[in-house]
């Protein structure tokens, strides 16, 4: 049952809040454990509202859930306790599904459970290391310092994706207006000229005839073309969305040639980064590789870390068992060797992260250097066949009325 109550410290202040319990006894004890003298308790029937399921559909953003983890962290320093550190956070929260998975967390802390176990519960929200760090933070007294590692990582991690999306922006903006212009000319200017053209004779250029004969054909097939542009699109979605496909699109995209190298740094960088973070953090090897895995974004390299996570599990150091499934860039496993030899892998893996971070950083911006000249040629190449086809057969036809 779900009991509204209203209490009041040693110190005269009055709380307010909801406490997820199987009778009111349970919450008076519950209070009383917490120093609070209870004053008033009310059974309340809990919300039956969709909102509750929207975490299994949907996650916040990534700058919700950072700002999130920052604020428990600099809460928590100051020294004002969980609960209320979270219903501050609940209520300053402007994405709808962190709002509504928060209010259950705090539900659920208020009944009794740890906050890790709360977070536990709501895997889209709140990955696996995420909540491995808040048991391990939980249990050595250093939540405050948890939240903050973890706001650090999450923001770096968001920082680069950024960089790589904005990188790509520009020039997906230009294609698609090229793509715009190009169907405009072929469907409604094109057939204006066909006509005029024709009727003065001569002989028209190729490029000319070409661009008539495209013409003709889209006119009486406009619905079939926009049903393959509009339709195509949404079938390789789908097609990506099921474990075969999202395996072709992760190898495809890793063998772009800028690209793939932008991807291959970010995953680097994501699992180097998690790893030592869970390491450091006290988490055994062993869950340690399996949580990582969560960090890794491009199935290809999951796969990778998985069959090294079960070479390591069989007694091969972890090194080694890079060098066989991961073997490059060499770099990963030579650092992750020396690591383990010397003894100072959490160090080790912490400046491999930043060595990813530096290079996926470069790699996106080498990435924007090339992707939007070669979009502009690309674009200039259409419009320019357009252009000299249209001119060239304008001046044919001039020439075969003079």
């Amino acid at each position: 049952m779900v009991v509204k109550y209203i209490a009041f410290n040693w110190e005269g202040q009055k709380v307010e809040g909801v406490l997820d319990v199987r009778t009111e006894e349970d919450a008076r004890r519950l209070l009383e454990r917490d120093n609070l003298i209870p004053y008033r308790l009310e059974p309340v029937t809990p919300r039956r509202s969709l909102l509750r399921f929207l975490h299994l559909f949907l996650t916040p953003k990534p700058k919700e859930l950072i700002d999130f983890t920052r604020g428990v962290a600099a809460l928590l320093t100051a020294g004002i306790p969980l609960r209320e550190t979270l219903r501050i956070m609940h209520g300053q929260s402007q994405d709808i599904v962190l709002k509504e998975v928060l209010g259950q967390v705090m539900g659920i802390v208020e009944s009794g459970e740890r906050f890790s176990e709360a977070c536990s519960r709501f895997p889209k929200v709140f990955p696996g290391y995420y909540v491995s760090l808040l048991r391990v933070s939980e249990a050595t007294g250093e939540l405050a310092a948890a939240m903050d590692q973890l706001a650090n990582s999450l923001d770096k991690s968001k920082a680069i994706r950024d960089k790589v999306r904005g990188a790509l922006v520009y020039p997906a903006f230009t294609m698609g207006v090229a793509v715009l212009v190009g169907i405009v000319l072929i469907l409604y200017t094109l057939p204006a000229l066909v006509g005029l053209l024709s009727e003065f004779g001569g002989e028209l250029p190729i490029t000319t005839r070409l661009l008539i004969s495209f013409s003709e054909l889209s006119k009486g097939n406009t619905t079939y073309i926009l049903a393959v542009i509009l339709g195509l699109p949404a079938a390789l979605i789908v097609y990506t969305r099921t474990s075969g496909g999202a395996r072709v699109r992760d190898r495809v995209v890793l063998k772009l040639p800028v690209i793939g190298t932008v991807t291959e740094r970010m995953n680097l960088f994501g699992f180097t980064a998690t790893m030592s973070s869970l390491l450091d953090s006290g988490i055994p090897i062993m869950e340690a590789l399996q949580l990582s895995q969560q960090s890794v974004t491009n199935i290809v390299y999951r796969e990778r870390l998985e069959r090294v996570t079960e070479e390591t599990s069989q007694g091969v150091r972890l090194g080694v068992a890079f060098s066989h499934h991961w073997p490059s860039p060499p770099v990963l496993s030579s650092g992750i060797t020396t690591g383990e030899t010397s003894g100072t892998l959490v160090p080790a893996l912490r400046a491999l992260a930043e060595y990813f971070e530096q290079e996926a950083t470069r790699a996106a911006a080498a990435a924007t250097e090339l992707i939007q000249p070669a979009i502009m040629v690309l674009v200039a190449g259409a419009v320019g066949f357009v252009a000299i086809a249209v001119i060239s057969g304008v001046y044919s036809t001039v020439g075969a009325v003079k």
